[in-house]
């Protein structure tokens, strides 16, 4: 879905600056620490840059949907949507490494048009809407050109969840066929993809929030980004985000290891 949505992203924008100003702030600090039903951690900063955000969604879009990782979903059915991950990468904003981000997305009628991530410990954050372009701190990004697997560079996330699924045969097929392999995770692999220095990245389990905002990056950016099985989804549970180029070639190799072919 293409359209100008100028005004949402510089909204976008205005919410991750106050998300920014909670979280870099308890960066580094003492952070009490809980765990959710999940599994998974979370801190005051995870939650207080949502309450934030959402508040201020509210109070400038009153007739949107919030969908959050920490407090779920509200407002109308089938109204536009914003889709907010406070801090994507909670581990390592626990143990002090500065790759974490504020994810923030933009759905109309199930379709991504806006994204944006910030990166505040890294200093740096990328933005994308659908068919305008994709940006790092203002300057246009682009994927890369890489067309040859044997010369790509791949990153995966979780190494214990491809092993969970049953999918450690994926990371060795594509170990041993890409040029070069590292693993960043999270929300920096993808970004990286959007700004040509990566050619791939995977993982194994994810939710819509780690993804809706990343999805419009690296789309805006010329990329590719599917479900491990090639579905066009920021909501398959996996995924796969390319240059788009090789991206046919490297489902081919998650399938082949998916079926032990």
């Amino acid at each position: 879905m293409a359209g100008d949505f100028q005004d949402e992203l510089a909204f976008a924008h205005e919410l991750a600056d106050l998300a920014d100003a909670v979280t870099l702030p308890a960066f580094h600090r003492g952070l009490d620490v809980e765990t959710k039903e999940d599994g998974t951690p979370v801190t005051a900063a995870d939650r207080e840059a949502e309450r934030v955000m959402r508040a201020a969604i509210r109070a400038r879009f009153p007739g949107h949907a919030v969908l959050g990782e920490e407090d779920g979903l509200d407002g109308p059915e089938g109204a536009p949507t914003w889709i907010l991950d406070p801090i994507d990468g909670t581990k390592n904003f626990i143990t002090g490494m500065p790759v974490y981000g504020t994810l923030i997305a933009l759905q109309v009628e199930g379709e991504g048009v806006v994204g944006v991530c910030s990166a505040p410990a890294l200093g740096t954050r990328w933005d994308g809407v659908a068919g305008g372009g994709a940006r790092q701190d203002g300057r246009p990004i682009r994927v890369s050109d890489v067309t040859r697997l044997a010369e790509a560079q791949v990153c995966f996330g979780g190494l214990n969840y491809f092993a969970d699924r049953g999918l450690l045969g994926v990371v060795e097929r594509l170990a041993t066929q890409t040029g070069r392999q590292r693993g960043f995770g999270d929300f920096w692999q993808h970004c990286l993809v959007a700004s040509g220095h990566v050619e791939a990245a995977l993982e194994a389990a994810v939710s819509l929030w780690d993804l809706a905002a990343i999805q419009v990056i690296v789309e805006a950016a010329g990329g590719r980004f599917t479900s491990l099985a090639g579905e066009r989804t920021a909501s398959g549970g996996d995924t796969i985000s390319s240059n788009g180029h090789l991206h046919e070639a490297a489902l081919a190799l998650v399938g082949d290891a998916s079926t032990g072919a």
